[in-house]
C-alpha cells in the first residue's frame, strides 16, 4: 500500500463534513471500524481526532490531484 495521503471528507449527522488526509491503510482501518460503531481515535496528517462512528453518514475520497490554474 502507498503512503500517499488521500483527501477524505467525513460526513457527520449534524455537523459540517470533517476534512482529513489519510493513508490508504488508515482509510481501510476507518472503514472497518465503521461497521462496529462507537468511538475511535483517528490520527490524521495534521490532527488527532476522536470520532463518534455512529454519527458518520458518508465518506468522500477524492481520487484526483487537486488542480489550480492554467493547463487543466
Amino acid at each position: 500500500m502507498s503512503d500517499d495521503k488521500l483527501r477524505v471528507s467525513i460526513g457527520l449527522d449534524s455537523a459540517p463534513p470533517l476534512a482529513v488526509r489519510l493513508t490508504e491503510s488508515q482509510l481501510k482501518s476507518l472503514r472497518t471500524a465503521l461497521s462496529a460503531g462507537g468511538w475511535t481515535d483517528l490520527e490524521a496528517e495534521d490532527a488527532s481526532v476522536t470520532l463518534n462512528l455512529d454519527k458518520v453518514v458518508f465518506l468522500r475520497i477524492d481520487k484526483d490531484e487537486q488542480k489550480i490554474g492554467f493547463g487543466l
